[in-house]
């Protein structure tokens, strides 16, 4: 007669039974895990990647706001080169121009000055100065007669007048030196009083001049004339050196 099982058995076999319905469901969930597990580093990488894209725009940006940088800073120095080209050439310009305009002038200049000398009178052989005459001596008294001749009286002759000369005549203060030029030998005078002609015999007396001229040549604004009155501004050509400021008297006609 064969055994029965035991309900020990029955009962491990419904814990086998439990088990196996059990373990689906583990499988289940780790399944369930693997796949959270699987989406969470999906998500990770999907968070780096963004991360990574955004690194890469920033990264971007920032080349594209240097570039835009460097090319404001090439225009500007661009622009200042240009700047300072234009500069450059204007400084040259009015260089230039303000040579020519000297060069114009001291032509210019040149051409007056070769005009005042050719019209400059020409240089006449400096008079010797008058000098006063000596002063006439008296005739020596004769020798009284002897007592016994008769006196006879005699009227003594007359003194012979002097001729008229430069230290004898009253001077006459004409005016003043204004100006000398030393390479036509003309001395610039200012007429204040009285008048001057051809023939006139002039003193210069000033600090260092002292010296009788007699005038040969006048000239009032470059125009030769044989008299020059007060109020005027004449040329007269010296044999000496003159001053400004020496004194101008006629001594004689």
């Amino acid at each position: 007669m064969a055994a029965r099982k035991r309900p020990a058995t029955r009962k491990r076999s419904t814990t086998r039974r439990k088990a196996r319905g059990r373990k689906p469901a583990r499988k289940k969930a780790a399944r369930k895990k693997t796949a959270r597990r699987k989406a969470g580093g999906k998500k990770k990488a999907r968070k780096k990647a963004g991360r990574k894209k955004t690194a890469r725009k920033k990264a971007g940006r920032k080349k594209s706001a240097r570039k835009k940088t460097g090319r404001k800073k090439a225009a500007r120095k661009k622009a200042g080169r240009k700047k300072a080209a234009r500069k450059k050439a204007a400084r040259k310009k009015a260089g230039r121009k303000k040579t020519a305009r000297k060069k114009t002038a001291r032509k210019k200049a040149g051409r007056k000055k070769s005009a005042r000398k050719k019209a400059a009178p020409k240089r006449a052989a400096p008079a010797a100065p008058s000098a006063p005459p000596a002063p006439f001596a008296r005739p020596a008294p004769r020798p009284a007669p002897a007592a016994f001749a008769p006196a006879v009286v005699r009227p003594a002759p007359a003194a012979p007048t002097p001729p008229p000369s430069v230290a004898a005549a009253a001077p006459d203060r004409i005016g003043v030196v204004t100006h000398y030029y030393g390479h036509v030998d003309a001395a610039i005078v200012r007429i204040d009083s009285g008048e001057v002609r051809v023939g006139d015999t002039l003193h210069f007396r000033g600090h260092t001049t002292d010296f009788y001229h007699r005038v040969g040549h006048i000239e009032v604004e470059h125009q030769a004339v044989e008299v020059a009155r007060a109020g005027q501004v004449v040329g007269i050509q010296v044999s000496q050196r003159v001053r400004e400021g020496d004194e101008v008297i006629r001594a004689s006609r």
